[in-house]
């Protein structure tokens, strides 16, 4: 190639030693859109392009999360004499359609429901209908919800869901949410507690299946 292409011109005191290649990469690509290239200096573009596609690119969910044990029961000190049968707690990422306006419904994953939630319910309690709950974040702050079946197939919370996940700045694939279920010691009434955390994470990661723990 030229002499004169900004390629050449590159002057590697401007940057890091990491950086370099991946700077000269991109200014390859920028000076050479019109030029007729031999075998070799496409096969080094290339080798380049690959290399610096792959600097750029931005965490995968395939990547391994670190382990995380959520407390037996919720961290909450303004509840923690309030708290009577707890439910094991169990994480969700949060989808689409968990932070639409739109829908305005946490959905949660059938499996978690039928093995630690349901198993609290009173006879009755119908699911079905829905159950008025309250629902506090790791604040003690409560969230009128109803806890229901959802068209047959899902469970959801649906109510104060749209508040508190506005309330929390919530979003969707980056954000994991805890969620436990308890009777509350003096009115016997159900109630949630939500916490979350966020992770580098930009698309669904698949569920690994889990088991009942009785």
């Amino acid at each position: 190639m030229g002499k004169g292409s900004e390629a050449s011109k590159f002057d590697d005191k401007n940057y890091p030693e990491e950086l370099r290649e991946v700077a000269r990469a991109a200014l390859l690509f920028n000076s050479i859109r019109h030029m007729i290239l031999d075998k070799e200096t496409a096969t080094t573009l290339e080798a380049l392009k690959r290399k610096y596609k792959a600097a750029t690119k931005p965490p995968e969910s395939s990547l391994p999360i670190e382990p995380y044990n959520p407390p037996e029961i919720p961290p909450v000190q303004s509840l923690i004499s309030l708290i009577g049968a707890c439910s094991k707690p169990f994480e969700k990422q949060l989808t689409d359609s968990d932070i639409r306006d739109d829908q305005s419904r946490l959905s949660m994953n059938k499996q978690d429901v039928e093995n630690f939630l349901l198993p609290l319910l009173g006879g009755d309690e119908n699911v079905n209908l829905g159950i008025p709950v309250t629902t506090y974040d790791l604040e003690g702050k409560a969230y009128p919800m109803v806890f229901k079946q959802w068209a047959s197939k899902i469970y959801i919370l649906t109510g104060g869901w749209k508040r508190f996940s506005h309330e929390h700045y919530l979003s969707r694939h980056e954000d994991f949410v805890t969620i436990w279920m308890f009777r509350h010691n003096v009115t016997g009434n159900l109630c949630f507690v939500i916490s979350s955390r966020r992770l580098p994470v930009f698309e669904p990661i698949k569920r690994r299946r889990t088991t009942s723990h009785n």
